[in-house]
């Protein structure tokens, strides 16, 4: 979804965010360091200093939780944020900081692959494989019964 910066949330300062990730994406991706790396990014942008989390380095989430306290924030990272349409605030406490995110160059319009007929092999009389052969989709268990959840009866 895109949204034009005044329909964003904000902070009380007038922060907005540029990404808003689904915090579901956390765990199931297993990038816990990236929210440790949000809020040493907010002490650090706030102080005007580098963070420094090199190994061998005193650098825990309780000591970097008591510098963001020290700076005027909850220790956890949490802010209260308002809705941009109403303006009215918004239920929950939310995570924002300062993190490091990059568009990867694989994109589903590069990648995207359909058949409908096509070349088969001669002696088993299977669809060719690969993308640039015109080949078939490969299609497993997991796949079908997702088909079948969907109620697709025909595919």
């Amino acid at each position: 979804m895109t949204y034009t910066q005044e329909d964003m949330p904000w902070t009380i300062e007038g922060v907005t965010p540029d990404i808003i990730v689904n915090p579901h994406a956390i765990p199931s991706r297993m990038t816990i360091g990236q929210l440790i790396e949000c809020i040493m990014g907010k002490v650090a942008a706030h102080m005007g200093k580098e963070g420094d989390a090199t190994p061998f380095t005193d650098v825990t989430v309780d000591n970097i939780s008591k510098a963001l306290h020290k700076c005027g924030y909850q220790m956890r990272g949490f802010e209260r944020m308002y809705n941009g349409h109403t303006g009215r605030p918004l239920t929950a406490m939310i995570f924002l900081g300062p993190t490091y995110y990059q568009r990867l160059k694989h994109m589903v319009d590069d990648k995207i692959h359909s058949r409908g007929r096509g070349p088969v092999q001669i002696l088993t009389r299977q669809p060719a494989e690969g993308r640039s052969r015109d080949g078939g989709l490969r299609f497993g268990e997991m796949e079908r019964d997702c088909m079948i959840a969907h109620g697709a009866a025909n595919f």
